[in-house]
């Protein structure tokens, strides 16, 4: 009894247990079944405030798990309000053309062209309360080089607002596009008329051009076969990075050198404050009166900060600038650097910022390898043996050590969201970082800060031109590690639930004592079995109407109604899978019996219909177990009298795109909600 009491007592009360649950809050916001109402979460907190008063001097138990309860309310409160500010007004869901008048705010390569967020200033068929703040248009390949970002630009586009998922609880680009002000998805229909940016322009604007024009110019002068990954680690532009090492860097293990985050920070910031360190030093007058480091730390935030802004300043960016800032602070005011505080700090102020960051990958990654590696190395600290400074040899072992240590558990945890989130991980990750990160840390980082350093003076040919050859064995380490038999490795999709409780069994044990890793583990086993235990769906039915079925239990070759068509929605639903390129088989070049109206097949002992005219739909609604009409509506007494499960036009509107599950009762899930549990992004 008494173990049991220990283990359900409430932690102490330390600032990350403040942050966990605030965060715990943010998250039950985002995974609400429907919108709630601010009011609530208010009324909730002053009854905790209440009870906190009550028991201030009487039972701290109860006072600390007040106090949590209390943090939690804040951030669901907090999460309910950021998302209310941030409405935008968005365009109607059919697709309509705009004259669009804005400037270009990025721009992303798209298959052969290009994509463009522009932020509007003025669109033909709307009024000015009307107007998207900002709206996603793709042009094609003719115009890649169109327009810099910060150009102001006319054009006519086909608009319409941010699609949903693809699939049920797959990826949902309305939520990210709801989050970062776009109002409208679609691609341009004439040849856009663009105008170079004017002199009086915001900072938000020159800034943005600034990095594109800095993207542009690297991609000139370095070398050509690394010119692509050069401008994005210096950055953040990915478009001219080419797709062929995009996909052998995320095989090999090493995808996350492309995001700007807390190694590239680290390292730039670094070698700002020792450079720093080592000039100051020589002015005798100061180094004689001050401690100089103090000095060095003020302009490595400022190093720090330029290169935030310079990146484009994503979640990850922003977790290793505020850590730099933490550690850099903590030198000026002569505090211990790296620690779980800071950790906490930064995810506060990330969360505060950007409350959504919590539900996206780069979030839950970034700080699950920083987290872990702050683990890991303050109990390293506390338990390795001290030994004497050794020689060059000695050094070269240690830093040695120090990296492998570094990409196992970074790459240890991280591993559990990439499944999760992606269905695949990198099998030989390990290896990829061991023998590509040496050369990236020691080689590619430095030369690059010299590049970045040269620019302003014309001089950066050199350095690049060594980058690139710097890169080059890096490449082609991924791309001998990608070839690897099962160098990717493949799962089924886990349920929406996992990842929040994941997360939570990740922090349990890393930061939980005894009792708390006892509960880690326990949700860690819950999530395995859940993930297990989640069915795979064996029809998918896109809105269009477009159908695809697996043939077999083996999950290899998929039956479709057209090989063309829902290309992007097809493949998310074999990843559901745990499946990658699977064949492809369109309906008419089966054996199943088919003809201009209908095709019958046998999938899982259930008889399969699918109509390509609603005047078949009697007849096989006697047949059949579950028949879908890809075309129209069936008329109401068919449905009435229709003993199959039936799928047809008014379901697809009513559901979205659907994933069916033929189990002994059928059923399937939509993409779309009821109209009552609908958030503000649905």
């Amino acid at each position: 009894m008494r173990l049991w009491a220990e283990a359900i007592s409430p932690p102490a009360l330390r600032f990350d247990a403040l942050v966990i649950s605030f965060a715990i809050g943010i998250g039950l916001y985002f995974g609400w079944p429907s919108e709630p109402l601010l009011w609530p979460f208010i009324a909730v907190a002053g009854v905790v405030g209440g009870v906190l008063w009550v028991t201030r001097e009487t039972s701290k138990d109860i006072w600390i798990w007040a106090v949590l309860g209390l943090s939690m309310c804040i951030g669901a409160g907090y999460a309910t309000f950021h998302t209310s500010n941030e409405a935008t007004p968005r365009l109607p869901i059919a697709e309509r053309s705009y004259e669009v008048s804005g400037w270009v705010e990025s721009i992303a390569a798209s298959g052969k062209g290009v994509r463009w967020h522009i932020v509007v200033e003025d669109m033909s068929r709307l009024d000015p309360d009307e107007l998207p703040e900002k709206v996603r248009v793709r042009l094609g390949a003719k115009h890649v080089d169109a327009a810099m970002a910060g150009d102001s630009v006319r054009l006519v586009a086909n608009l319409a607002a941010p699609p949903g998922p693809a699939v049920p609880n797959g990826y949902n680009p309305a939520k990210r596009a709801y989050f970062e002000q776009v109002g409208g998805f679609g691609y341009a229909i004439s040849v856009p008329d663009v105008t170079p940016m004017p002199r009086e322009v915001g900072m938000g604007r020159r800034i943005a051009n600034l990095r594109y024009s800095l993207a542009k110019r690297i991609h000139e002068t370095a070398p050509e076969e690394t010119a692509g990954l050069q401008a994005a680690l210096l950055t953040g532009v990915r478009r001219y990075i080419p797709p062929e090492h995009t996909e052998a860097l995320r095989v090999a293990g090493l995808a996350h050198i492309l995001a700007i985050s807390g190694l590239h920070m680290g390292l730039l910031a670094g070698t700002a404050f020792f450079v720093f360190t080592y000039l100051l030093v020589y002015i005798a007058p100061l180094s004689r009166r001050y401690d100089v480091r103090k000095f060095a730390a003020g302009l490595g935030i400022i190093a720090a900060t330029l290169y935030l802004i310079l990146s484009g300043a994503s979640v990850a960016t922003q977790r290793a600038y505020i850590m730099a800032v933490i550690v850099f602070l903590a030198v000026i005011l002569d505090r211990q650097a790296i620690s779980v505080r800071s950790v906490s700090v930064a995810a506060l102020v990330t969360l505060l910022l950007n409350p959504e960051a919590l539900t996206s990958v780069g979030f839950q990654m970034s700080f699950a390898a920083v987290l872990a590696l702050v683990v890991t190395y303050r109990t390293w600290q506390d338990y390795r043996p001290i030994r004497a400074k050794g020689g060059f040899i000695a050094r070269i072992r240690d830093n040695a050590v120090s990296l492998s240590v570094t990409s196992l558990v970074a790459g240890a945890a991280t591993a559990g969201f990439a499944l999760f989130h992606f269905g695949r991980i990198a099998r030989y990750g390990l290896a990829g970082n061991l023998l590509a990160m040496p050369i990236f840390t020691f080689a590619v980082m430095p030369l690059g800060i010299m590049a970045l350093v040269a620019i302003p003076f014309g001089l950066e040919s050199a350095p690049l031109w060594a980058m690139g050859k710097s890169i080059e064995p890096l490449i082609a380490i991924s791309t001998w590690i990608a070839s690897w038999d099962g160098a990717l490795a493949r799962v089924s999709a886990a349920p929406a639930w996992v990842i929040g409780v994941y997360g939570l069994a990740f922090i349990c044990l890393l930061l939980g004592k005894w009792r708390g890793r006892l509960i880690g583990l326990g949700l860690i086993i819950a999530c395995i079995i859940g993930w297990r235990l989640e069915p795979i769906p064996d029809i998918r039915v896109s809105a269009e109407g477009r159908v695809a079925f697996w043939e077999s239990k083996d999950f290899q070759q998929l039956i479709v109604t057209s090989e063309r068509a829902d290309r992007y929605g097809r493949n998310q639903f074999s990843e559901k899978a745990g499946q990658g390129d699977v064949e492809v088989l369109a309906m008419s070049k089966s054996e199943a019996p088919c003809d201009a109206l209908a095709c019958r097949f046998e999938v899982k002992g259930h008889q399969l219909s699918i109509l390509n005219h609603p005047s078949e739909a009697p007849i096989e609604c006697a047949v059949s177990d579950l028949v879908i009409l890809t075309v129209r509506d069936v008329g109401p007494e068919v449905r009435r009298n229709c003993k199959a499960r039936l799928v047809d036009g008014r379901t697809l509107r009513r559901l979205g795109a659907l994933d069916i599950y033929l189990e002994e009762t059928i059923r399937w899930q939509g993409t779309k909600k009821p109209p009552e549990n609908r958030r503000p992004w649905d």
